[in-house]
């Protein structure tokens, strides 16, 4: 099979691929690159090495989508230990400090849990992404140095409260939160263990969902296996990652199986979106917008759009047609127009 080309448009869309423990975020991006023998291979929302579950992924042309998928509300399953705290926040760390659950502590879990819905001013962990100085968290505190991190706004949208167990001191709540862009299940967990009066972490976790993507999808990748290699040279943890369809047989290469499980731009894009006709205004209407001209709302070849003024997507409306473009709907006072923002993929005959 010969090498597919970086830049070859066939190969577009995005992946939501159920990662398992042990590998980085950027590490499943790796696997995806090299199996779709593809160059421009990017994540939407990092997932811990430890964590699992959904990870979003954006392939060829589908990457410009990433700024649009990378703000979405995010679901998880998570395991929160209470009784003992850790230098990251999670079961990885080494123990900060430990205090035995005092009896009945169960009974208390669940209205401090709900006491976690809303809006609050939480801290990253110490061991995270955030940028301080021009550098990442993690990485000044693996260096001995303690970061000074910000506070930020941590939304819960929603919490399922489904276990409680007490484990020796220790007592494992499990829980369902679906939680804003930036808030870490990490500092919830901290901030669960502080209304109770004990220290605690983040024990395991597991994305369900990201806006309306899910793992419950039927193109969902699953099934994949992270096996631990040699170190690096610099120590770092290194994973080898196989799928279910990895057999990579002359009969069944990988790539071709993976390709299919991608989801079309137009099918994830978080935006409302318009469906042009293949008519000859509508192929108009596409060809100007391709060429970042604006068309006004009212052109014959868009359809009835009665919405605010917002950024929308507009697509062709024949399913086997690519094209994908984020517009932005204006009124300067000469009429409502819509101006093309983004193009992710050119509608076909438009490039």
């Amino acid at each position: 099979m010969g090498r597919r080309r970086s830049d070859d448009p066939a190969v577009c869309g995005v992946l939501l691929v159920d990662k398992p423990a042990g590998p980085t975020s950027h590490d499943v991006v790796g696997w995806v690159r090299r199996s779709l023998r593809i160059r421009r291979v990017g994540h939407c929302g990092t997932l811990d090495p430890a964590a699992t579950g959904l990870l979003v992924v954006a392939v060829g042309a589908a990457t410009k989508l990433v700024p649009y998928l990378t703000g979405q509300d995010k679901r998880y399953r998570a395991g929160i230990v209470l009784g003992r705290s850790t230098t990251t926040a999670d079961a990885q760390g080494e123990t900060i400090a430990e205090e035995a659950c005092p009896a009945g502590l169960e009974a208390e879990v669940p209205a401090a849990l709900e006491g976690l819905r809303g809006t609050q001013q939480l801290a990253p962990p110490a061991y995270s992404a955030v940028h301080v100085d021009g550098k990442r968290a993690h990485e000044l505190a693996r260096a001995g140095e303690t970061p000074q991190l910000a506070t930020r706004p941590m939304t819960v949208h929603d919490v399922e409260l489904h276990e409680v167990t007490r484990r020796g001191t220790e007592v494992e709540v499990s829980a369902t939160l679906a939680v804003s862009k930036g808030t870490y299940i990490r500092s919830l967990a901290e901030a669960l263990g502080e209304r109770l009066g004990v220290p605690a972490h983040l024990g395991a976790l597991h994305r369900i969902s990201s806006g309306e993507m899910a793992l419950a999808h039927e193109r969902a990748v699953r099934g994949l296996h992270a096996t631990p290699m040699e170190p690096g040279p610099k120590g770092q943890p290194r994973w080898r990652i196989e799928g279910p369809d990895d057999s990579q047989t002359p009969q069944t290469p990988l790539g071709p199986q993976l390709a299919t499980h991608l989801l079309p731009p137009a099918d994830v894009v978080p935006l409302p979106l318009l469906r042009v006709g293949a008519d000859e205004h509508g192929q108009r209407a596409l060809r100007r917008l391709a060429s970042g001209q604006a068309v006004a709302l009212a052109d014959p070849g868009l359809p009835a759009w009665e919405g605010p003024d917002a950024k929308v997507a507009v697509a062709p409306a024949t399913p086997d047609r690519p094209g994908l473009m984020i517009v932005q709907v204006a009124n300067d006072g000469n009429g409502a127009q819509l101006r093309p923002e983004r193009i992710v993929v050119p509608p076909a005959g438009c490039s």
